[in-house]
């Protein structure tokens, strides 16, 4: 059985790099569907066919589709004998590969010769469409997204690379466009699929994304993840122990546990329902010692501070500003570790996130670490199983560049509570 990784996501993501260099990691071919089109719609250009009829474009199929080859582990993408591989990146072709792609014709042209090469090999393609169309039943699913500022900052920084003259406002108003565009096309509209695993590329450079998704074909493989940062003795011997008994007691299930494993930097952060549920959080990242943020009252007693101390517990006090403790969270960060934190500042029986302690905000900002959310959905009982729902990271490094200030404190508290209402929404459809 051939290994098959359908990879999507809108314009500017990088996926095409991305997919060049997970490929090469994994020692699979990469198919380019995105070349594919964009060469199709530069064909079409040279033949002066108005790309809004789609009889005439449609029946450009039937005189030259693109081929594809490999040079020194490169694609090189032709049509109609000619290698345009370096022709194809511009926005006009960008644009008009949007265009193109909405015909039933292309599409099912495109499909057919993409679908025929993923039947004989282990295959990684991207494009829009692909694990939505092209490969339904891909062994993994990619949605490689990130917001449009840092898209179009990316495909910016590129166009100037190759000399050619843009303002960044322009490709801004193309990346929305075309996301408009392909995201309401009539055929094959981009979205996505239901079983994709989405990843946020907008606080990771190229490096850190294509590593980001060979941890999840590790999981997806059913492989151990390496432990990364530092362990204090208590929590790295303590924690197996602890696991063991928690899903004998109070079982849990994991949900997109993908997620979870960010790298550090980052916070993780969860809604709080009992003293358990740092062992949850503990449990669900496999690669580093998350070091929680807590009351100052669990170190009153001298043993209990000793047992706290030794996790690596910050203490807070929760009724006035501690800046100590986050001058502390933020040496967790910098130093390349996990932060876990409860933003709600104390358990709750009802509601989700609704009323949030802007301390993790300024800590968010100030640092720019990513935030990691978790969803426990009960209150641990005996014998009773809780779900945890990993959701998609939120990224932070925008808003910070805009400063740390009332505004961005408020947009990320609501960024926190958009994400949470759809883990609770996630977790309704499942009951």
């Amino acid at each position: 059985m051939y290994i098959s990784i359908a990879m999507d996501g809108p314009v500017g993501a990088g996926k095409s790099t991305v997919a060049d260099g997970v490929a090469k990691a994994l020692g699979i071919l990469h198919l380019d569907t995105g070349a594919m089109y964009r060469a199709f719609a530069w064909y079409a250009l040279q033949q002066g066919v108005p790309l809004d009829d789609e009889q005439a474009v449609s029946a450009l199929t039937q005189k030259a589709m693109p081929e594809v080859a490999y040079v020194d582990g490169a694609q090189r993408t032709s049509i109609a004998g000619q290698d345009v591989t370096g022709l194809i990146r511009t926005p006009e072709v960008s644009m008009a590969a949007s265009s193109v792609s909405r015909y039933a014709a292309v599409r099912k042209a495109m499909v057919a010769s993409q679908q025929e090469l993923a039947k004989k090999q282990d295959v990684l393609l991207d494009g829009r469409d692909i694990g939505t169309v092209v490969l339904p039943d891909a062994w993994l699913k990619i949605y490689l997204t990130a917001a449009p500022e840092a898209r179009a900052q990316r495909r910016y920084d590129e166009l100037i690379r190759k000399g050619q003259e843009t303002t960044f406002e322009a490709v801004l108003a193309d990346v929305i466009a075309r996301d408009e565009q392909d995201m309401n096309r009539e055929v094959d509209p981009l979205r996505v699929a239901d079983d994709a695993q989405v990843v946020d590329s907008t606080d990771m450079n190229q490096q850190q994304v294509i590593d980001n998704i060979l941890l999840r074909v590790k999981m997806r493989k059913g492989e151990k993840l390496e432990k990364k940062g530092t362990y204090l003795p208590l929590y790295r011997y303590g924690l197996p122990v602890v696991a063991f008994l928690m899903k004998l007691l109070f079982p849990v299930t994991f949900h997109d546990l993908e997620n979870a494993q960010q790298d550090a930097p980052c916070i993780m952060i969860s809604n709080h329902l009992s003293m358990l549920d740092p062992v949850y959080l503990a449990m669900a990242n496999k690669r580093y010692h998350v070091r929680f943020l807590g009351k100052k009252e669990l170190i009153k007693n001298p043993i209990l501070k000793w047992f706290f101390d030794k996790l690596g517990m910050i203490a807070v006090d929760r009724h006035n500003t501690d800046m100590a403790a986050i001058r502390s969270c933020m040496k967790v960060l910098k130093d390349g570790n996990v932060l876990g934190v409860f933003p709600e500042g104390t358990r709750h029986k009802e509601g989700v996130m609704q009323e949030l302690e802007s301390g993790i905000a300024l800590i968010a900002l100030r640092s720019k670490a990513t935030l990691v959310p978790v969803y426990l959905t009960d209150k641990p009982r005996l014998f009773r199983r809780v779900h945890a729902y990993c959701g998609q990271c939120i990224p932070v490094s925008y808003l910070a560049s805009q400063g740390v200030n009332k505004q961005t404190c408020d947009q990320l508290l609501e960024n926190i509570t958009q994400r949470y209402a759809e883990l609770v929404a996630k977790h309704q459809k499942t009951k």
